[in-house]
């Protein structure tokens, strides 16, 4: 069931009206009321895999309850290890096996021995990224005693399947959640109509923005060739709006939902386009996704290192900096594989992580060089040029991001860069383009807010109305068609 489908507002009334109404309240009965509605929302795309999705979600039950009841540290490392192995083993085979597959045999062609090319696909089940990642924070944190195993295995379950964060995030840290869950509600008005306005605000992301320029970013990349550098580098920045109007979208509407069944979840978006350099994008883009590699890879990976190495110097590089880039390597060769089975992503991964090692290398001899030269670094030039180069290369770097290969996306970049340059495009595309710029506008307008809609400052009641209005009425007639969420994929 999409977010954007005309089932779910119906769907979501309903849940919200038994929720809040005919429970009465009753934490358990709400519990396994939305446990139920999950489920539901779920099997909605293909009722097959719900099984996997309550069948992990019980197996990570049962983890939890034996890491967490066992004294000996043996014991429950054995169990924790046993657990990673299971779900990283579902999420192999699930989202990779025709990835190796069809690299195995690629790789044998190679040698001039042909095998036979594999019928056999195996399709990829919705949401199983995240909730691969939801259970084995879960577990995880039992193990390092950041969280108590959950007895009530209602509350596990929901904690890994609560249905607005079950397909796309965010990753929210069952730490979080669980807590949440074992609570008593008590309905929040002004809550509720916060939610309400930041699900219209994402509705407006989504339908209005980024469904009208994926039509155009489409035919860019499909037929490529067809247009000089120029229109390629439009439609560059046409996906990079797109691809944040539809991401950031999809996670206020799963934010503005939780907050109507009184949960606050996770930021995951922070206005990451007015990002100055590449190290505060990633603190500000999928922030849910950067903060659990963060601290489920980077740092386990820095301190097992740091305990390894007990020399200055490993080829000549200080020994904090080379655990700097070995983890840093690690963390983005897996972002790109999380992102897909597709070498377009581990070499996007890898890209980003090259750029933020080089960030990391030069912070400190910039730091004496402005010093030196008594330059403010808050000059309004100097911000304005860093916040456009970084902008440039994460455009640049989202064309890898979107290209069906690494050709594809090699050509498209090097046309860009070429003398086909010329001609520039003679117009653009209205509804796209209007579109965007009213995200744009209000964003940085709101960058201080949660969300663009948070207005509740403006006086008068009528003029807020009106922008409410309005925004509805974009998405009911200037919307780009019933577009899947991109980060389905993934």
């Amino acid at each position: 069931m999409l977010f954007t489908s005309f089932g779910y507002f119906i769907f979501l009334p309903v849940v919200f009206v038994f929720y809040w109404f005919i429970s009465k309240r009753n934490l358990k009965v709400q519990n396994i009321f939305l446990l139920i509605a999950s489920y539901v929302f779920y099997s909605w795309w293909d009722w097959r895999f719900l099984f996997l999705l309550a069948s992990l979600s019980l197996v990570n039950y049962l983890l939890g309850i034996r890491i967490g009841n066992n004294g000996s540290e043996k014991i429950r490392k054995i169990w924790l290890t046993i657990g990673l192995i299971i779900n990283l083993g579902v999420l192999i085979i699930f989202k990779y096996y025709n990835f190796f597959i069809d690299s195995f045999i690629d790789m044998i062609s190679l040698f001039n021995y042909e095998l036979p090319v594999t019928t056999t696909k195996i399709i990829l089940p919705l949401g199983i990224s995240f909730y691969t990642f939801l259970s084995i924070s879960y577990i995880i944190d039992i193990y390092k005693k950041n969280l108590d195993a959950e007895k009530d295995v209602i509350k596990v379950l929901l904690t890994l399947g609560f249905f607005p964060i079950i397909l796309a995030g965010p990753i929210q840290r069952p730490s979080n959640l669980l807590p949440q869950i074992s609570s008593k509600k008590v309905f929040n008005y002004d809550q509720a109509v916060d939610g309400l306005r930041q699900i219209l605000w994402g509705l407006f992301a989504k339908v209005a923005v980024a469904d009208n320029l994926a039509q155009e970013v489409d035919v860019y990349f499909s037929n490529f060739n067809d247009y000089s550098g120029s229109a390629l580098l439009l439609g560059a920045i046409f996906y990079t709006i797109q691809i944040y109007a539809d991401f950031s979208g999809y996670s206020n509407i799963a934010i503005g939902t939780a907050k109507l069944f009184g949960y606050k979840l996770m930021k995951n978006f922070a206005y990451p386009y007015f990002s100055r350099d590449i190290a505060e994008f990633w603190r500000r883009w999928h922030i849910s996704l950067t903060t659990w590699f963060r601290d489920y890879i980077f740092l386990p990976v820095s301190f097992s290192l740091s305990w390894k190495i007990k020399r200055e110097h490993i080829l000549l590089i200080k020994t904090d900096l080379f655990i700097y880039i070995a983890a840093s390597i690690v963390v983005w060769f897996l972002t790109g594989l999380w992102h897909g089975a597709n070498y377009t992503f581990i070499v996007w991964g890898m890209i980003n992580g090259l750029f933020l090692i080089i960030y990391h290398i030069q912070m400190k001899p910039r730091k004496k060089f402005f010093k030196r030269r008594k330059i403010d670094n808050n000059n309004i030039a100097i911000v304005l040029f860093e916040t456009l180069f970084t902008l440039g290369f994460i455009s640049i770097a989202w064309i890898i991001f979107r290209a069906d290969s690494l050709n594809n996306a090699i050509d498209y970049i090097s046309r860009i860069f070429s003398s086909h340059f010329l001609p520039l495009p003679l117009s653009l595309p209205a509804k796209a383009t209007f579109m965007s710029v009213i995200l744009i506008f209000s964003e940085f307008l709101q960058q201080n807010r949660e969300h663009a809609l948070q207005i509740e400052k403006i006086k008068y009641r009528i003029p807020r109305w009106v922008i409410y209005f309005s925004i509805f009425l974009l998405i009911l007639f200037v919307g780009g068609g019933n577009q899947k969420f991109i980060y389905f994929q993934f």
